[in-house]
């Protein structure tokens, strides 16, 4: 019997620090997992500029946020929007410009290094005429500064080689995805011979102070 009553008032007791513990201000659950290692996080932002607009404009930027991707495959940059038009419309652009950035902020759950974004701008050329005509062209300047922090170096943004792309508003329900590819660019460890000299030199400074001391020593 007082086996029984021991038994009921520990789990009593147990009952109680578990509620205790939920009640006390500042306890939270456990945070979720981490990602998976060696994915890039980034996300993009970009605008169309109206300059050189004839007409009603159709075309906007869809951009990426939150993304975590495997660096070694394509990166997405965002997507054009195209909406249609009226059978009777007509919108022209001509070389109307745009712009996207690419902001990396982490890479195998560590934060990168700082960095500015990286500014890709374009021109969009061409005309849209109702809801299946188009010869809307994108096309990308050459970027001006492209590496940013990475890993244990740095990484260089590279458009893909078909950096032109056709704008329809009837093809993939008017969207029309844009990716590009990272370049790692790792911090050369040393070659061997260079840290063998690197240690015998440390080594050679240490044997004369040796060797220094224990002449004073014997001349005192």
């Amino acid at each position: 019997m007082s086996m029984s009553q021991g038994w009921s008032g520990l789990r009593a007791a147990v009952i109680a620090l578990g509620f205790l513990a939920w009640s006390v201000p500042g306890v939270e659950a456990a945070p979720s997992d981490p990602l998976p290692a060696n994915l890039l996080e980034y996300g993009t932002a970009g605008a169309i500029d109206l300059q050189g607009i004839t007409g009603s404009n159709v075309v906007s930027y869809v951009p990426i946020t939150n993304a975590a991707i495997d660096p070694a495959s394509n990166v997405p940059l965002g997507a054009f929007q195209v909406t249609s038009l009226p059978s009777d419309q007509v919108t022209t652009y001509n070389n109307t410009p745009f712009n996207i950035t690419f902001v990396p902020s982490a890479f195998d759950n560590k934060p990168l290094g700082a960095s500015d974004p990286i500014m890709l701008t374009g021109h969009l050329n061409g005309t849209i005429t109702g809801s299946y005509q188009s010869n809307v062209k994108v096309s990308f300047d050459p970027p001006t500064n492209p590496s940013f922090a990475f890993g244990a170096g740095t990484g260089t943004l590279n458009l893909l080689k078909d950096d032109q792309k056709l704008l329809v508003p009837s093809s993939a329900g008017g969207t029309t995805t844009l990716e590009a590819s990272i370049a790692p660019t790792q911090v050369p460890a040393p070659e061997p011979s260079t840290i063998a000299l690197f240690l015998s030199t440390v080594g050679g400074l240490g044997l004369r102070k040796y060797v220094q001391t224990r002449r004073q020593r014997g001349q005192a």
